[in-house]
């Protein structure tokens, strides 16, 4: 028996002593051979606290405790943690040596002459370091894990006492477990949005049977029970046409039929564009669908039975080759049609009527049974007939409800619903070649045998699973070669099932039972994940509407959607998302960001989204570590921080709580109180006083008690000593050692705290009240905007106080409203200026609407000087750091745009004026498309890297140079002591373009042409370039074809050249332009050519950007008075014309340098004759002359003699017309 896992039900915090001090939750076992042979490892036992999976044992079935080294403990991965390979026997010797072990007691004083020394006690059970080394080394009978195990006792002493006892090592466990199955079993559920329910009218009130698809163009096809068939477009709004089905003696005299005739099922052939309708006239009628006049072309009839069900097979890869057309008729049989040229011909036109319609009687085609018949009709040489039977004939018959063939194994599925031989699985043979002649027509037969048979069934080859649906409202999964025992039983239905799908990309399960319900099944977890209820108005106030035969129909991509039919609607529910973004690009987090920090001690980065989700990620590799969810509910999280150890992480959110986690398992610690409902924006751990710090828009300094760890849940305490001063929200918090604080608002109170007398140290600016007289019309205007807005924007969700202003990263705008003074966004300490206390330098930077201000602690003159640091108006820096030695300042702002300042020698002495310079700007790059919330320096041993979060959801890696590393989230790791491995130096917009067209074609947009252009061109510049410099510059990434280069450093990593990313060959040219060209090599996808798709895209982005560049002086108020409806008389309309002056330097053309003009002026552009002219044109001196002589027109004589007057040209006037 191999342990693999535990799963707690809960999320709520443990404390230590709930958990019971025995494997009770974790050696619950259940023993492999009573279960079958065929049936899943993935079989689970479940218990109400724990999940035990259970997977099968060895060949020689032995359970005793060995060793490591001899367990294939050694073959585990790699990169799987320690804890998650122990066995379950690990895990017992381990509890044992928890229990026994009776530990020494703590020396606090030494002994003394006079006095002995003074020993504090341990609890039994209480570990140290080398203790908890050497029991583990003990019972894994190894030492290799030495190392690693000094992490895990970290991990595990999250109270930080230096101590681990077994309620901590299960309660790590547990929860680490119950992560590990959420982030392995995650599926998102595929139906988010509702239904769209569409009502036939030419159904007639009549049920839909059946819904099949048809191709070029995709189009579904719905057949009502009495013959009406309608076509839809894959949106299903309305019906394109509608086709109803007659018979040709009803055609001819038109006349009512004495006897309706029903539609039982239908089925689309592809290669041949037909269509199969099977009624119960005893009749299958064939449809040619290749044009859109659908008309009837073979009508088999006088069949002997009534066909019920029909399935279609033919070679996709040669479509003209023998099909196999199964129909599945009411006494039981099957019989099997071979069509032998189904794209020429599928039946014989000798009976062809008038109308067009070719008659085949069912005797001409049966009589291939016979195998000794010698009739000369030429039937056989277009279809071939065979017949199997799913029992043997009795009375009374039960009726084949489904049918399906499966060319693999050459066999057929057949069900019905019938308690005895419900479902067949019968192999049988073709007709072979051109002896005529059958072979055993049955080989071996898996018979299932269901209580009230089966409604429906589905199969898939590559799952290896078979899926059925019975009136007992159970869906049963099925090993096909087991027929006596199913893998699992989902219960769940209240009623019966009548149709079910599987959908292999998924590995999901759809079942449609007649309440009108859709139930989504996992198939590896063998659980509900998603129920449906879908709103019919015929199945409302719990009555039980009436469905056809088949009433569920599944098409994948690229249409990805589910149909239900019930009576006479339709409906549709879409898989996935409701509305896909144009451009697919990676994402960290589904929601915006609230913050990225880094932990040194693990060497981990943890991200925080409004959607309350924390995410842990692996630095060197980028892989995610860790998800817990829901971490404050619903609300979002606004700030997170770790504690002086590294290892706790404590976030605040909207609604004021405060919640301490041990981020490595999820486990929740502590949930301090809110003071009330208000949001956090700064938390400050102080260890060494055992009290955490919190401020936010409550406007108070609260404080925590957090000396006690095994407190749960922690009241605030908002009695400062030096008195709550802030009026307004507080925004930011930092804190510099021994004993420095400061905390500013979004009036502008800036102030510098004592944490050892909770007393002001130094107010450096007083809040400023904002003049409501000239802030009302503006407060006025957004509150309304923002209140609806700010809650479904981007995916935010609503927030605590809806009457309050949004959060600093959710503003759209950043200029101030008039009489507001500028809020401070972010305080920061020159931790190394601070301890040499000089008098006229700056300790403390703040960041206020762009303005970088710079603050002395001890001099007289506290502003020393400011500088504005993003590149246009109207902008702020939401965050900034420094590195160690604060020679280096890194800002964000909110356009996403990082800069590096060197301030090693900026403001540190004070002058007479404020310093209004910037430093030396020795970085900047765009890392961002949206406000940029967060920037954290790193100094890891690979070198000094950024991360960055951003509202736009995601958080990216980056080198101190601006070179791009990775997003986090992203499919492709990185590995930092492997350069190649990194994004650089293509940008995250790169990046995002190129892997959008991988996705969609994976092919080039420029034509053969372009790209042999391109590749010559590229040749001499990879040729120089990777002469001069491995890395490019920023200004030459703008110029340069760096697609080029990164599309062969991605298939080098890829392994498509060699299986050694670090090998330096890769570098060489020549196998760079060998992967360029063999790219280039893939013929394209599109119909039209190469050359035809480009042309049409740059005609669409000709538009596109006409589109951009005129269409802001459209307005649209005036030419869409009456809404969506355009005026074209509002459309036509012109703006006035005003007079503009041309300007000096417009170039010249050959005929104005001919004539000696240096200059365009005004006056010249009136009198200068535009003409092309001839030899005989009079120069422009001479018009002068003309023009001195009098102030009239003159009159030019034309080629027919008649005199006419030239117009002088009126000013130059200005309009919207474009030339």
């Amino acid at each position: 028996m191999i342990y693999t896992g535990i799963y707690l039900s809960s999320l709520k915090p443990i404390r230590h002593g709930d958990l019971h001090k025995d494997l009770s939750l974790i050696t619950k076992a259940v023993r492999y051979d009573d279960l079958h042979k065929d049936l899943s490892p993935i079989t689970k036992t479940r218990y109400n606290m724990a999940t035990i999976a259970v997977v099968p044992p060895t060949a020689e079935g032995k359970r005793k405790s060995v060793a490591f080294e001899n367990s294939g403990f050694s073959d585990k991965d790699k990169n799987a943690r320690l804890e998650e390979q122990m066995k379950l026997h690990h895990l017992q010797q381990l509890m044992k040596e928890f229990v026994n072990h009776k530990p020494d007691g703590v020396v606090i004083q030494e002994a003394s002459t006079y006095f002995p020394p003074k020993v504090k006690e341990r609890a039994p059970g209480m570990m140290n370091l080398e203790e908890f080394k050497t029991t583990v080394s003990r019972v894994l009978k190894t030492n290799e894990y030495d190392e690693y195990l000094e992490k895990l006792f970290l991990k595990l002493d999250s109270t930080c006492d230096g101590f681990v006892d077994w309620n901590e090592f299960c309660t790590y466990l547990l929860l680490l477990y119950r992560e590990n199955d959420y982030m392995s079993t995650k599926r998102e559920i595929p139906f988010l949005a509702e239904a769209k329910i569409t009502h036939v009218i030419h159904n007639r009130q009549e049920v839909t049977t059946k819904m099949i698809t048809v191709d070029n163009p995709t189009r579904y096809v719905s057949f009502s029970k009495e013959g009406v068939i309608n076509i839809w477009h894959p949106h299903m709004s309305y019906p394109e046409k509608h086709v109803v089905m007659m018979d040709e003696s009803t055609e001819q005299s038109n006349q009512k039929r004495r006897y309706k005739t029903w539609i039982t099922d239908a089925v689309y052939m592809p290669n041949c564009n037909k269509i199969a309708i099977a009624t119960t006239s005893r009749d299958i009628r064939f449809y040619d669908c290749s044009t859109n006049q659908y008309y009837l072309e073979f009508h088999l009839h006088a069949m002997t039975d009534v066909a019920s069900c029909l399935d279609y097979w033919y070679d996709h890869k040669f479509p003209n080759s023998p099909s196999l057309l199964l129909v599945g008729v009411d006494s039981g049989a099957i019989h099997l049609l071979y069509f032998q040229r189904p794209v020429t011909r599928l039946f014989s036109s000798q009976n062809k009527s008038e109308s067009g319609v070719v008659r085949v009687p069912w005797n001409k085609v049966a009589i291939n049974q016979d195998r000794e018949d010698k009739d000369k009709d030429d039937m056989k040489k277009y279809v071939l007939y065979d017949k199997m039977y799913h029992e043997k004939p009795r009375v009374p018959p039960n009726a084949v409800r489904q049918v399906r063939y499966i060319p693999d194994k050459n066999s057929i599925i057949s069900s019905t619903s019938s308690s005895n031989r419900s479902l067949i699985i019968a192999n049988v043979t073709s007709y072979q070649n051109e002896s005529k002649e059958f072979t055993d027509k049955v080989f071996k037969e898996y018979v299932f045998n269901i209580d009230k048979g089966v409604e429906c069934f589905d199969f898939n080859k590559n799952l290896n699973l078979l899926v059925t649906g019975s009136l007992d409202h159970l869906v049963r999964l099925w090993n096909q070669y087991v027929p006596t025992k199913p893998m699992s039983i989902l219960e769940g239905h209240a009623v019966g099932v009548i149709g079910v799908k599987i959908h292999e990309g998924l590995e999901q399960v759809f079942s449609y039972s007649k309440d009108a319900v859709v139930k989504v099944w996992d198939i590896k977890e063998q659980s509900c994940l998603q129920t449906v209820g879908l709103k019919f108005p015929n199945s409302i106030h719990g009555r039980m509407p009436e469905h056809g035969e088949f009433p569920i129909h599944l098409q994948c991509s690229p249409q990805d959607a589910l149909l239900v039919t019930c009576n006479d609607y339709i409906g549709m529910l879409k898989l996935g998302r409701s509305s896909q973004p144009t451009t697919t690009h990676t994402v960290t987090h589904d929601t915006q960001l609230c913050g990225a920090i880094y932990n040194p001690f693990f060497k981990q980065v943890v991200t925080g989204c409004d959607s309350s989700h924390v995410a842990v990620w692996e630095l060197e590799s980028g892989n995610k570590s860790i998800v817990f969810s829901n971490a404050h509910g619903n609300e979002e999280i606004t700030c997170m921080v770790f504690d002086e150890s590294w290892r706790r992480l404590i976030t605040g959110a909207r609604n004021g709580t405060i919640k301490v986690w041990n981020f490595q398992n999820g486990h929740n610690l502590h949930k301090l109180e809110p003071e009330e409902e208000a949001e956090v924006t700064g938390i400050l751990p102080l260890v060494d006083m055992k009290m955490i710090v919190a401020v936010g828009w409550s406007r108070k300094i609260t404080v925590y008690d957090d000396s006690d760890p095994d407190n749960t849940y922690i009241a605030p305490n908002s009695h400062w000593k030096g008195g709550q001063i802030h009026k307004d929200d507080i925004l930011t918090l930092d804190h510099c050692h021994p004993h420095f604080m400061a905390s500013a608002g979004y009036d502008g109170e800036l102030c510098v705290w004592n944490l050892e007398t909770e007393k002001i140290y130094l107010r450096l600016r007083q809040g400023q009240p904002s003049d409501i007289s000239k802030a009302i019309e503006f407060l006025t205007s957004q509150t309304s905007n923002l209140s609806s807005n700010q809650s479904t924007q981007n995916g935010h969700l609503p927030r605590s106080r809806p009457n309050s202003r949004p959060n600093s990263r959710h503003r759209r705008g950043h200029r101030l409203p008039q009489g507001q003074s500028a809020p401070v966004d972010k305080v920061l300490f020159l931790k190394t200026r601070v301890p040499l206390r000089q008098l006229d330098g700056a300790q403390l930077i703040s960041s206020e609407a762009g303005n970088i201000f710079w603050w002395s602690l001890y001099g007289t003159k506290q502003q020393i000087g400011y500088f504005y640091a993003p590149d246009d108006k109207d902008e702020s820096v939401l965050s900034m750091c420094t590195d160690h030695d604060n020679d280096r300042l890194f800002t964000s702002d909110t356009q996403g745009n990082i800069k590096i300042w060197d301030i090693k020698n900026y403001c540190t002495k004070a002058e007479e004026r404020r310093i209004k310079s910037p430093p030396p700007l020795l970085e900047q790059w765009k890392a961002h498309d949206s406000p940029i919330v967060s920037i954290e320096y790193i100094l890891h041993e690979t070198g000094e890297y950024l991360v960055t979060a951003s509202t736009d959801k995601t958080a990216r890696l980056w080198t101190i140079e601006g070179h791009y590393v990775g997003t986090f989230g992203q499919k492709k790791s990185w590995n930092l002591k492997n350069p190649m491995t990194w994004m650089h130096p293509r940008t995250p917009w790169t990046t995002n373009s190129s892997s959008n067209s991988d996705k969609s074609d994976n092919i080039s947009d420029k034509s053969e042409t372009e790209s042999k252009k391109s590749l010559n061109d590229n040749e001499s510049f990879i040729n120089t370039d990777l002469k001069k410099n491995k890395t490019l510059s920023k200004d030459a990434e703008a110029d340069v074809n760096v697609d080029v280069i990164m599309k062969d450093r991605e298939s080098i990593v890829n392994g498509d050249i060699t299986e050694d990313p670090t090998d330096t060959s890769i570098l060489a040219p020549n196998l760079k332009i060998r992967a360029q060209t063999f790219a280039l090599g893939e013929r394209s996808k599109t119909i039209l050519g190469a050359r035809v798709t480009q042309h049409l895209q740059n005609v669409k982005e000709a538009r596109k950007e006409r589109r951009k560049k005129f269409g802001e002086e459209i307005d649209f108020k005036s030419t869409m008075r009456y809404g969506k409806i355009c005026s074209p008389f509002q459309a036509v309309q012109t703006k006035d014309i005003n007079e503009s002056c041309l300007p000096t330097n417009l170039p010249l053309s050959q005929q104005m340098l001919e004539r000696g003009i240096t200059a365009m002026t005004d006056d010249l552009l009136l009198q200068f004759d535009f003409s092309l002219g001839s030899m005989d044109t009079p120069t422009v001196d001479t018009e002068k002359k003309k023009l001195t002589k009098t102030n009239l027109p003159e009159k030019s004589q034309t080629s027919h003699g008649r005199r006419s007057v030239v117009r002088v040209t009126p000013p130059f006037k200005k309009n919207n017309t474009i030339l």
